[in-house]
């Protein structure tokens, strides 16, 4: 699965083969078939697995936007869930496939961990504030590096982070 993250995560679904992730896991390819069944399989069962929240909606609440940008900050630039997202737009069938897990593993989690009032649309804010910042570190990654040094930055997005989690009053 780490190396169908990497070459999904960098290649995409249509341009990453099935014996491309076998070599580079270093396995023969029908293992592919007899775990996932297919290369969709793999990539469902991959993706699952990097877009489950489940553990940061473990953090204390009132210190949820801290949590998410140290998250962010102190990832490694390993291949993400993002450019999973972004490059399987190519293919009908990854792409469904990345909105139904999105939903179902992100955006419903959080929604139903921010509750009333209007769960959903906050969780929609969150994931547009996320986004949008995670493109721009990805397309533009000095300006990742200056802001992980920069308290006002980071700050910043901490509250706005907040601020949204806030809005419900608890």
């Amino acid at each position: 699965m780490d190396a169908a993250r990497t070459l999904f995560s960098t290649r995409g679904f249509a341009s990453t083969g099935v014996r491309d992730i076998a070599d580079l896991a270093g396995v023969n390819s029908s293992l592919v078939g007899r775990y996932f069944g297919s290369k969709q399989g793999l990539y469902r069962a991959t993706l699952e697995q990097v877009l489950d929240i489940t553990p940061l909606l473990q953090v204390e609440r009132r210190r949820f936007g801290e949590e998410v940008v140290a998250l962010f900050f102190g990832a490694e630039d390993a291949p993400g869930p993002l450019a999973m997202l972004i490059l399987s737009a190519t293919d009908p069938e990854a792409y469904a496939t990345t909105v139904e897990l999105l939903r179902e593993k992100a955006m419903e989690p959080l929604a139903r961990w921010l509750g009333p009032p209007d769960g959903e649309g906050r969780a929609a804010r969150l994931n547009i504030l996320w986004s949008g910042f995670l493109i721009s570190c990805r397309l533009m990654p000095d300006h990742h590096q200056s802001a992980s040094g920069n308290t006002s930055t980071r700050r910043w997005l901490e509250q706005a982070i907040q601020a949204v989690v806030d809005e419900g009053g608890t």
